[in-house]
């Protein structure tokens, strides 16, 4: 694990958990697996500070734990990508609202602060929490049909049971298979009556499963990739491609099954694309031979098959991921360059600047600063000494897209790093006037529910002054470009993962 990596992991802990937990979990990347009496040593917190970071920690699943060599204690573990996830929470919020509506979105980030939570419980704190809320206007049963429908699609799942081995005490934590629940609405109706669910036994935990998210995510970049590159009937029958996949194959596999056409033709009859399914052999044809290689034909029998290649689409995105960040860093020649490598694979320094058409000096210096910024490589080859002459040795520049992926990655997780410490320091910068802010929009909400004069909400709300709103709005501007380009560098972080889940 990266020195960078750590940066980001621990600027996160430190945003969300504050500074204890964020000591621990720097103490867990460093070393790696450790008990509890080593960490408290190391950190030189107190055992109690240690011990509830360490609960927080296991109970977010950002760090693990398995019985040592002796089976006596254990040794807990930082899980740096599990950290990672938690800038991408407005994502899967987003993800919740567009596709299931207002009440799985608070669902789903009720549960993200839980961590986990029994059906019976989640249902009854956010129906409690919402009651008066006259905008919002949650019912309990409403929230029982959307938790049902997260649970059938798998966006939330049953957590682990804690077990004991025998010879061991430490408990290990097993996955189990997720049951649907049959949740009795005459129960839920006389827990609201009744303001408490003491009276309900219910011991099945749910979290949320975050992979379902990512292979959302997945779907959509590879949904509007192909839309923008040929149209949007194409997207649609990527997406019909991506359900089929779903049916028949493990939904990560990097070539799913083939699909039959007479599959593809019954999915084009339940939307509405007239043109789509009029003309489906020919975007089929147009897919596979436009569409980046995301399919491939599988044969021609019964009008034909096609097989969704996952692995190729992410090296592809990975490719044009890589393009965009040469660009950004070095400019478009730089980035004419890198793409004349990757398309001749091996190729010598006269011939770049043969094919780049540009001037031998620039070339050179534009080679060489890919070179130094490890986006290309360099391979000697010697060869054979000629009668009475030296061996002469020629350098071929290639690309190695594995390390160039992870060189990519180290500088998302340094500008990461940059862009969490900056939002930081405009937030403790401005603290006093961002807190005065909070406090009198609270006032003002307040003054709004019980109904009192607009001239006295004016009044309250003028207590902030013309020159502080015009600090406030230029704070609130560079927060908001700090979180767009927060989550436009996690963006491109998933696509990476994405592509190295394949090549490793």
């Amino acid at each position: 694990m990266s020195h960078q990596l750590g940066r980001v992991v621990s600027e996160i802990l430190l945003r969300y958990y504050g500074e204890i937990v964020q000591q621990v979990g720097n103490d867990l990347f460093a070393y790696g697996s450790r008990p509890l009496a080593v960490i408290t040593r190391s950190t030189g917190l107190p055992r109690s500070q240690v011990v509830e970071s360490l609960r927080t920690l296991v109970k977010y699943d950002l760090a693990s734990y398995e019985p040592a060599a002796n089976e006596i204690i254990a040794d807990y573990k930082l899980i740096p990508e599990n950290v990672l996830l938690l800038i991408r929470y407005p994502r899967y919020l987003l993800q919740m609202k567009t596709k299931y509506g207002s009440e799985a979105e608070l669902l789903v980030e009720e549960l993200l602060q839980l961590a986990t939570a029994t059906a019976h419980m989640l249902l009854f704190t956010i129906a409690t929490k919402y009651k008066d809320d006259k905008d919002k206007n949650i019912s309990i049963i409403t929230l029982k049909d959307t938790f049902v429908s997260l649970a059938t699609a798998g966006y939330i799942q049953q957590a682990p049971v804690a077990e004991m081995k025998e010879g061991s005490e430490v408990p290990t934590l097993t996955p189990v298979a997720t049951i649907v629940p049959e949740l009795d609405s005459r129960v839920l109706l006389q827990a609201m009556a009744a303001g408490s669910l003491a009276d309900v036994n219910d011991n099945v935990y749910w979290k949320v499963n975050y992979d379902r998210f990512h292979l959302d995510f997945r779907d959509d970049v590879m949904i509007k990739a192909i839309t923008r590159r040929i149209d949007e009937n194409a997207g649609e029958l990527m997406r019909l491609m991506l359900e089929q996949m779903y049916l028949s194959s493990p939904p990560w596999a990097a070539e799913s099954n083939p699909a039959p056409a007479p599959d593809l033709r019954a999915s084009c009859r339940r939307i509405d694309r007239p043109l789509l399914q009029q003309h489906l052999e020919h975007y089929t044809r147009v897919l596979e031979e436009n569409g980046c290689g995301f399919i491939r034909r599988a044969g021609d029998a019964g009008g034909g098959a096609w097989v969704v290649r996952a692995a190729q689409a992410a090296e592809q995105l990975a490719h044009a991921l890589l393009d965009h960040a040469v660009t950004e860093r070095l400019g478009d020649k730089a980035a004419r360059i890198f793409r004349l490598i990757r398309t001749k694979k091996y190729i010598e320094e006269e011939d770049i600047q043969k094919y780049a058409m540009l001037p031998n000096k620039e070339c050179k210096e534009l080679t060489y600063k890919l070179l130094e910024e490890h986006f290309i490589s360099v391979q000697p080859m010697r060869k054979a000494a000629s009668a009475g002459g030296m061996a002469k040795a020629i350098y071929l520049y290639h690309i190695d897209l594995h390390d160039v992926a992870l060189t990519c990655m180290e500088m998302c997780y340094r500008a990461l790093h940059n862009v969490i410490r900056r939002a930081s320091h405009e937030r403790s910068l401005h603290a006093r006037l961002l807190d005065k802010r909070r406090r009198v929009r609270s006032i003002v909400h307040g003054m709004r529910a019980r109904g009192e004069s607009e001239a006295n909400i004016d009044d309250v709300e003028e207590t902030i002054t013309p020159p502080e709103h015009l600090v406030l709005q230029g704070v609130e501007k560079r927060l908001k470009q700090l979180s767009v380009a927060e989550l436009e560098l996690d963006k491109s972080l998933f696509i990476l993962k994405w592509y190295l889940s394949y090549s490793n």
